[in-house]
Parts: structure tokens; sequence; C-alpha cells
């Protein structure tokens, strides 16, 4: 295996292993732990590359990867908003 393909996988896999901390704060402490707005436009961009990836640049890893991107995104918006916020205690 070529070192390239190598490092591409290692970076991939360490993107993909900085959602789960989100996950386990929205899961586990049902804490809201993200800005919408921003996993918004990150998805909307993962969703863009995914399509990219099926459409134009045929890269089985490539495609894995930007599937697996845009619906981790997608995954944190709707558990972020199924979360009920706490009602906050009056000042």
């Amino acid at each position: 295996m070529e070192i390239e393909k190598i490092i591409y996988i290692v970076i991939g896999i360490i993107m993909i292993v900085g959602y789960i901390p989100t996950f386990i704060d929205l899961i586990v402490y049902k804490k809201k732990a993200i800005n919408t707005m921003s996993y918004v436009l990150w998805g909307i961009a993962n969703g863009a590359t995914c399509y990219y990836s099926f459409v134009i640049l045929p890269d089985l890893l490539f495609q894995i990867m930007s599937s697996i991107h845009f619906l981790s995104c997608v995954s944190l918006i709707i558990i972020n908003s199924l979360i009920k916020e706490e009602a906050k205690a009056p000042s």
C-alpha cells in the first residue's frame, strides 16, 4: 500500500473519531453540544462533497469518507434538535 493512501486513511479515521465526543455529549449526557448553524453549513458542504464523490470522482474510499462525514453531520443535527432545552431558573 502506498504511503499516500495510508496517510489518507489515517486522516479520515482521525476526522471521523472527532465526531465521537459530540455524539457522547448528545446521546449519553443529553447535552446540546453543537452549534446548529455550523453543523448545517458543514452538512451542506459534506453533502456536496458526497455528491461529488459519487457523480464526478468515482473513488470508493473518498465515497465512504464523504458519506460518513455527511451522515455524521446530519445525525448530530437531528439528535441535537431532539434534546429538549432545560428550563433556566430566573436569576
